[in-house]
């Protein structure tokens, strides 16, 4: 049956609408959310500009003081050497004039306490009348000449005589004698500020591309700014531009500046405490503006092309109806055969052509104790170090197509017994598309059919024993009382000693015949099972508490693994017997500084008990005759130990198993019914 769906006209305006809607909408909030993002940028970008151009600022203006305070600590050290040699009388007018051109000094004057000069290094120059006793300098170096100062820093300052700047310290002289003046030419300190000022700073910054102006402005005025700026708004009657002068934070506006608009970011500059002014950098938002313009152009030509592709895709549904409706019938059986494939008894692997697997079913999984997770999409080959390799053999051993095929394979040292059939799956286009492999596991019916077969053998061979044994005892019984007649009634007169030894040969031979004719008839004879409630946690502990002894003796480490309460139905004399058979092999075949550990676990309808050993393991010809009649290893055993325990287990509806590796040990499991 088709489903058909066809959409109505009121539909298809309805689903017009809401589109052009969330068109508008999406482009509305899309032209926002940029729009905030652009600026966002902006204000972490121009933010950083402000801080680089205020660090830089103060910078620069560490920078002139410190230099300033070097001039002026090596002009003070020149000072102070020149008073020394005042001191001592030894300065002269040639002295000066070496000290100056040593020491790169433009003019050394020496005061008297009046103020008068009274020596200079300046050597007159031809039109230039500057008699040495009409300098005076008294208003000047008051503090020095008065006392109230040993030295006075006079900074910059102008030549009296030219258009040039100096810069000059002054020292008192010794004795009070008046006070030493030093100036140093100032053109190089003034040059090597416009190179690194405020305003060089602001005019280079200002050259990029997007600024449109840069401002060092106080209350008074303009300190510094770039070459665009003419004139600014005072910071008085602003209250943007008051409240960034009061407050050490970054503000943002957008202003305007020469007929357009610009972003601008406002901060103060700070020094040591001191507020200088604020600085204003304009910022251009041509480029915002373009870019808003791109996102404008953008969102309509999205706008029509979502048009253009919601007609494309509502004239798609009107033909896709069908083919959605068959497609959903598609996964619905796609679903149910694979919901099938999954939940089959029966271990379902499909390979693909190229032999990875692409279905690994839940009766797989339990089967080969893997999830399916690890072998998807993985080669048959590297699965596990090639535990599926065999499917992969059978696979390629024909076309694809193979009867029902019994196996044997090792899956975690556990021997499983499998039927599997190969079936390969052609597609459409008559190639091989996969392979199903379906597994049955056997191993359990095996097994079964083993432990029935075994019953019945034994239960022959009991048989034959109890006919034999009644048969053999009467004449072995006649033999017995012969020799003792013959002890008793005759003594040889020759040969009495050996005649006596053979005497007791042959009893003892009596005796050890009539103790194996009681073996025989009492395994041929029906055990009589008296069946209780045990606590498998108690059971478990007598058994250890018996053997723990003799694995202290003999250096074996015995471990109980279990300790859980578990309540069972066994007879637990008969299968104490049968257990102690089987930890005594256990114990025969491990040596010094081996392992035996005895566990118990509820599994489905019944418990299992598990005696494992890290001994000398059985061979696998040897293992399967462990069960018969008198079948024995040992040099002083009698075969019956394994025979006597497979029996009190059949007895209780039971199974007993036997996993072995030569060299790496025995393990036996005795399958019991809970109830």
């Amino acid at each position: 049956m088709k489903n058909k769906f066809k959409l109505q006209p009121k539909v298809v305006i309805t689903i017009s609408v809401i589109i052009i809607i969330v068109m508008i909408t999406s482009a509305y909030f899309e032209l926002s959310e940029s729009k905030k993002e652009i600026f966002r940028l902006l204000s972490e970008q121009s933010s950083s500009l402000i801080k680089t151009i205020s660090f830089s600022s103060i910078n620069t203006l560490n920078s002139s003081y410190e230099i300033e305070n070097l001039l002026t600590q090596r002009l003070l050290d020149n000072a102070r050497l020149i008073r020394s040699l005042d001191s001592a009388n030894l300065i002269t007018r040639a002295k000066l004039i070496r000290i100056g051109k040593e020491n790169r000094l433009f003019r050394i004057n020496i005061f008297n306490s009046r103020g008068n000069r009274v020596l200079t290094n300046r050597i007159p120059v031809p039109g230039h009348d500057h008699p040495e006793g009409k300098v005076n300098r008294y208003e000047e170096l008051m503090p020095i000449l008065t006392g109230r100062a040993q030295q006075l820093i006079l900074g910059l300052h102008p030549a009296q005589h030219s258009e040039e700047e100096r810069f000059a310290v002054a020292v008192a002289r010794a004795f009070n004698k008046g006070a030493i003046v030093i100036n140093l030419d100032a053109k190089d300190l003034l040059e090597f500020r416009k190179k690194i000022g405020i305003g060089k700073i602001i005019n280079d910054i200002a050259g990029n591309r997007g600024i449109e102006y840069i401002v060092l402005q106080d209350s008074a005025g303009i300190l510094a700014a770039s070459s665009a700026v003419r004139s600014m708004d005072k910071i008085e009657g602003d209250p943007f531009l008051e409240k960034a002068m009061s407050l050490d934070s970054i503000f943002m506006r957008i202003t305007r500046f020469n007929h357009h608009e610009v972003y601008e970011v406002v901060k103060r500059l700070v020094d040591d405490g001191d507020v200088i002014g604020i600085y204003r950098i304009g910022i251009s938002l041509d480029d915002v503006k373009s870019v808003e313009a791109r996102m404008y152009r953008r969102i309509v030509l999205i706008s029509l092309l979502l048009a253009a592709f919601s007609v494309i895709i509502l004239s798609i549904i009107f033909t896709s109806q069908n083919l959605k409706s068959i497609s959903n019938e598609f996964s619905r059986f796609k679903t149910f055969t694979g919901t099938i494939l999954q939940n089959m008894g029966e271990a379902v692997i499909v390979v693909d052509k190229d032999y990875s697997v692409t279905l690994f079913n839940n009766s797989a999984e339990e089967l080969f104790k893997i999830k399916s997770g690890e072998v998807i999409n993985k080669k048959l080959d590297e699965i596990l170090g090639g535990l599926l390799s065999f499917l992969l053999a059978e696979i390629m051993k024909g076309d694809g197509e193979t009867p029902d095929i019994q196996k044997d394979i090792s899956v975690n040292g556990q021997i499983k017994f499998l039927r599997l059939s190969v079936t390969k799956n052609i597609n459409d286009r008559g190639q091989i598309g996969n392979y199903t492999v379906v597994i049955n596991d056997f191993t359990e019916r095996k097994n079964l059919e083993e432990q029935a077969k075994r019953r019945e053998k034994l239960s022959a061979m009991g048989e034959l024993a109890s006919g034999v044994a009644h048969e053999i005892r009467n004449p072995v019984n006649a033999i017995g009382m012969i020799a003792q007649r013959l002890n008793k009634e005759f003594s040889p007169e020759k040969d009495a000693e050996e005649y006596n030894s053979i005497l007791k040969v042959l009893k003892d031979e009596v005796t050890r015949v009539n103790k194996i004719i009681t073996q025989f008839l009492n395994y041929a004879r029906p055990l009589d099972i008296q069946l209780r409630s045990v606590d498998a946690a108690l059971f478990s502990e007598e058994l250890y508490r018996l053997f723990i002894g003799q694995a202290e003796m003999k250096k074996i480490r015995l471990e109980k693994l279990a300790s859980n309460s578990l309540e069972i139905k066994i007879d637990p004399e008969l299968m104490k017997q049968a257990l102690m058979n089987i930890l005594q092999n256990a114990f025969d075949a491990v040596s010094e500084g081996g392992k035996v550990s005895i566990n118990y676990y509820k599994d489905g309808a019944g418990i299992v008990f598990e005696i494992k050993d890290t001994g000398s393991g059985i061979s696998p010809d040897m293992e399967k005759k462990i069960f018969d009649l008198y079948y024995t290893t040992k040099k002083d055993g009698n075969g019956l130990g394994l025979s006597i325990a497979q029996k009190v287990v059949s007895q209780h509806n039971g199974t007993i198993e036997c996993e072995s590796e030569i060299n790496k040990g025995t393990k036996f499991k005795i399958r019991i019914p809970i109830a």
